[in-house]
């Protein structure tokens, strides 16, 4: 990549952010080089010299891409001349390269097609992006192979004569068990969520929820699928012959000395039963407050609404939102041999000494409904409810919070303001929610910038107004509180060995109101929107956006992830 040529185009187009560099004699390769990355991130880099050298930019960390293209190349080339085939349309096959003005690379791509009948279409990606997609490759295809008895140097075997009949054959002759073990054993290392196997009408893709986002990890044969799929029903303990209906099922193993638990979930589809396998690890144990992401004033809020005698804290969001988690770290605050907490859950996800945690089973009758009229005649001081998802859960939480008892629960709405009109949907008394509801937390996740391969890059004058215009309600007093920057800098995503994308970890941002005298009036009148939220407003309430704002100041996350989360 010409840096020399790129840095006067970069210039033209972000004066803002030159604006702010002090001016500097750039004469050689390494010095452009050097100053344009303490401005822009490797992404934004791509993305510019893409769009300058008229190639596509393709982003690797969000794309899908076939996996079986990786044994028709060799892996050093590849890996030596920063290049990744990760797509076939037709007769042309998609080719992402770091740089293709780079003589030698685009010299190393002819000569791996000059033998091929496909053309090839170059994109340009990152550096990073492609080291990591060929160290993800690389790494659970191998262990299949390696996984199912293949004794022979398979790296060295795959460069030399690819063979994608024989890799095919061991997979389709391999006893089952071993291949979801290799899969599961690559989720867990991997740090994926959830482990998505689907049908395809060729093929069987494997594909990892990291940090929130799906990535496809393998491709298997067709002929595998119904022995993967009655290989993890039998671990789950479900019918292996029942292939109409959907079926729920879990299992636990013991990966390097830790207890993994695997919540499982088939579905029928038209190219076979899709599993889906959720990944608790239950020895990372209970996260603290500021380790979720509880700052400043919302942390106070949180410590006050558990410190209350009695009354509900209600936490919203999505699915996948953190929810269970953040309940979890209030349990763990709040536990104490001189309470009974009881919990009813849907499942058990996390076990916590001390805490008496029960699970619903719809099918037999016992809802989350039902269970919370059981639990009233075991003397709790505590309750959990892991959802109130209807209107008789919700009058009974509201009971049991105004008889005395401290209530956790978890409920479906975008913001926190939100749940209040949903509450009062189920059919909940204005008069009852006000005089119960006692804290509200919304929240999100978001991907954390890797530690250690973070860079601070100019914040810019567009960057920077923006950033502005988000925080501008808030006083300077909090804002001060929770930052001691000067709005010149941000943090942003490079990409290492051990991230690849430049995000390691998620961290949530939160919303967190606080039921006061006024908004309980409010409410107790039948709710009108606008008012309390122009109360809670000039009164330092902090959004999703706001708080994922202070968290972008901080080097927590990028901007660009963070209006990933929020914008879409």
């Amino acid at each position: 990549m010409n840096y020399l040529e790129l840095l006067p185009v970069l210039q033209d187009k972000y004066p803002d952010r030159f604006n702010q560099m002090q001016e500097v004699s750039i004469e050689t390769q390494g010095e452009a080089q050097e100053y344009v990355e303490a401005l822009f991130s490797a992404k934004e880099i791509a993305q510019e010299y893409a769009e300058h050298e008229e190639y596509p930019f393709i982003d690797l960390e969000s794309a899908e891409y076939d996996r079986n293209l990786y044994f028709e190349y060799p892996e050093k080339s590849m890996a030596m001349y920063k290049f990744f085939p990760f797509k076939k349309d037709g007769d042309t096959v998609h080719v992402a390269m770091a740089d293709p003005e780079s003589h030698t690379a685009r010299q190393a791509v002819k000569f791996m097609f000059r033998n091929k009948k496909e053309d090839y279409k170059i994109f340009v990606a990152t550096e990073q992006a492609i080291d990591g997609a060929l160290k993800s490759v690389k790494s659970i295809s191998y262990d299949v192979l390696q996984g199912i008895g293949d004794e022979e140097d398979t790296e060295d075997k795959m460069e030399e004569e690819p063979n994608e009949d024989k890799e095919s054959y061991q997979l389709e002759d391999a006893p089952a068990s071993k291949i979801v073990s290799v899969i599961l054993k690559n989720a867990i290392d991997g740090g994926a969520s959830d482990v998505h196997i689907e049908g395809q009408e060729e093929n069987v893709r494997v594909r990892f929820r990291v940090d929130g986002i799906l990535h496809t990890s393998l491709i298997l044969p067709k002929n595998v699928q119904s022995a993967v799929v009655s290989r993890l029903k039998i671990l789950s303990d479900m019918k292996i012959d029942e292939h109409r209906r959907p079926q729920d099922g879990r299992f636990k193993i013991i990966h390097q000395g830790h207890k993994i638990d695997f919540r499982v979930s088939t579905l029928p589809t038209a190219y076979g039963e899709k599993v889906v396998a959720r990944i608790l690890d239950t020895s990372e144990g209970i996260k603290s407050l500021p380790t979720l992401g509880f700052r400043g004033p919302k942390a106070k809020h949180v410590e006050n609404s558990i410190e209350a005698p009695y009354g509900i804290t209600l936490v919203t969001g999505p699915t996948g939102s953190g929810k269970s988690t953040t309940l979890y770290t209030l349990l763990s605050m709040v536990k104490s041999e001189k309470v009974n907490i009881v919990t009813l859950e849907d499942p058990v996800e996390y076990y916590i000494s001390g805490v008496n945690q029960s699970q619903v089973h719809a099918e037999i009758g016992y809802t989350f409904a039902s269970g919370l009229r059981s639990i009233l005649r075991q003397d709790p001081d505590i309750m959990m409810v892991g959802e109130i998802r209807d209107g008789e859960t919700a009058g009974l939480a509201v009971q049991s919070a105004l008889t005395g008892h401290l209530v956790f629960s978890t409920l479906h709405t975008n913001d926190s303001v939100g749940a209040v009109p949903r509450l009062i949907d189920m059919g909940v008394e204005p008069f009852l929610l006000s005089a119960s509801i006692n804290l509200i937390i919304a929240q999100r996740l978001v991907r954390t910038l890797c530690e250690r391969c973070k860079v601070k890059v100019e914040m810019g004058e567009e960057r920077r107004a923006y950033i502005q215009e988000t925080l501008e309600r808030l006083s300077d007093e909090l804002i001060n509180e929770l930052y001691d920057g000067d709005f010149s800098t941000l943090w942003a995503p490079q990409g290492c060995e051990q991230c690849s994308n430049g995000y390691k970890g998620r961290v949530a941002i939160f919303e967190a109101l606080a039921i006061d005298s006024t908004m309980r009036a409010n409410i107790e009148k039948g709710f009108n929107e606008d008012e309390f939220t122009n109360y809670i407003y000039a009164n330092d309430f902090m959004t999703l956006k706001q708080d994922g704002m202070m968290k972008v100041l901080n080097g927590d996350t990028s901007l660009e992830e963070l209006m990933r989360q929020i914008e879409t």
